[in-house]
């Protein structure tokens, strides 16, 4: 049949960075090619990281990936039903903590949303409440204005200042992990979309969420073993210094390594580290892969009750947290994961973004500093360009960056690059 793969047309594919895009690309690519997958780190997953911890050292709790639903995370939900990954229900809220304390809500509840009795006879908060619903009411007329910026679209719904420093900057801060200043920079289009795929817009039908038991490391155990019996070679602890375009393929160099040929080459990696290892970029990749900037943030694993909101009824499953004197470089978030995963509640443990406060040392089980990608009209303009130019030179690029950067977008971006790679292959051996 001239669409089958046979043995001779089995093509050379390297896959770059072992997150849940390259993962992805991985699997798909490996029943009909031949796929190895680097990894800088030691270990794969990218962002799907759980560590061990808890008072009596026996608790897994994830840093990174945490949660998904079934509505929105549909390649994410059919992968963990293929590798029979066990899930349980998880608990999504928000609460605010602003100005040092002094203003608290959560969003859980009415007794949360006025927390603070005196709020109730505030008119400022009031008001928010009001823009709340007028927000979700009217913004979907203008979700096909794709010059708009969030900042801009507040000025024409005429929102008041509480709404936007209060209510809608931390909760799309806390989203994207992301400073609020920025969030105002953000396309107005690319956000309304996703407050009504994810039912934001909305105060009923509220999306069910997940959690994996046992933590994210769960499904990569099992998505590692699978990719090991379709015989990809993994080579994890392996940095790529470079890469190399030559007629008809790739070379790719490891660290310490002499350079390899491959048919094609895929990078599952961000962005910048993309452009970073391509040795003979084009201005073309150049300008597209250097569009998207990303924002580093420091994330500590740790059981400080401090750190979270003072008035417990505002406690959520996200929080967002100002101190005093508000910083504009990053964002204040803290994830309680006894709420979003099982963990017993007499083990508090928080997963804490780029506090400035201090926390007890004793109580930190682990650090870490991970990146997300920022997205402004700059970025989403580069998406559209990278897929319009998607495997010249046998060279393709995904990653949660080329989407809203969750873990159903790496995957989804790493499965539609392999998608598009076996297209063009069954295609040139049709021509044959």
């Amino acid at each position: 049949m001239p669409f089958e793969t046979s043995a001779a047309a089995r093509k050379t594919i390297a896959v770059i960075g072992a997150g849940i895009s390259g993962m992805g690309a991985a699997h798909r690519l490996a029943d009909t090619h031949h796929v190895t997958l680097f990894e800088a780190e030691p270990r794969l997953g990218g962002h799907a990281r759980t560590i061990i911890a808890g008072k009596r050292g026996d608790q897994p709790v994830d840093t990174g990936f945490i949660v998904f639903n079934y509505a929105n995370y549909p390649s994410l939900a059919d992968l963990f039903a293929r590798l029979d990954v066990p899930v349980v229900k998880s608990n999504m809220s928000f609460g605010a903590s602003v100005r040092g304390g002094a203003l608290e809500y959560g969003l859980a509840s009415a007794g949360a949303f006025f927390a603070q009795r005196r709020n109730a006879l505030n008119p400022r908060f009031l008001r928010m409440m009001r823009d709340i619903f007028r927000f979700n009411a009217r913004a979907l007329d203008h979700v096909n204005d794709r010059n708009l910026t969030v900042g801009q679209f507040l000025d024409k719904l005429g929102t008041g200042d509480y709404f936007r420093d209060y209510y809608l900057l931390p909760l799309s801060g806390a989203i994207w992990s992301t400073p609020t200043k920025q969030i105002l920079d953000f396309p107005a289009h690319a956000m309304i979309q996703f407050f009504e795929n994810h039912a934001l817009l909305n105060y009923s039908g509220q999306h069910q969420w997940y959690t994996v038991k046992g933590g994210s490391i769960a499904y990569v155990t099992r998505l590692e073993h699978t990719l090991r019996s379709q015989g990809v070679s993994l080579r994890s602890g392996t940095p790529v210094a470079g890469v190399r375009r030559i007629d008809g393929g790739v070379e790719i160099r490891a660290q310490g390594g002499e350079w390899e040929r491959f048919d094609e080459v895929i990078f599952a990696t961000h962005s910048d580290d993309a452009l970073r290892l391509l040795s003979d970029a084009t201005e073309t990749e150049s300008a597209n892969l250097g569009a998207v900037a990303y924002q580093p943030n420091d994330i500590v694993l740790h059981a400080d009750t401090s750190i979270m909101p003072k008035r417990r009824a505002v406690w959520s499953s996200w929080n967002y947290t100002e101190t005093a004197t508000k910083r504009d470089g990053q964002i204040d978030l803290t994830y309680w994961m006894n709420c979003l995963q099982p963990i017993p509640e007499d083990d508090p443990h928080f997963v804490t973004l780029n506090s400035t406060r201090e926390i007890r040392q004793e109580l930190i089980y682990d650090q870490v500093t991970l990146r997300h990608p920022v997205y402004d009209l700059a970025a989403l303009n580069a998406q559209d360009r990278v897929r319009m130019t998607n495997g010249a030179q046998n060279t393709w690029f995904c990653g949660a960056w080329m989407r809203h950067g969750f873990h159903e977008d790496g995957l989804a971006s790493g499965l539609e690059a392999a998608e598009a790679l076996l297209d063009r292959s069954a295609l040139s051996m049709a021509a044959e």
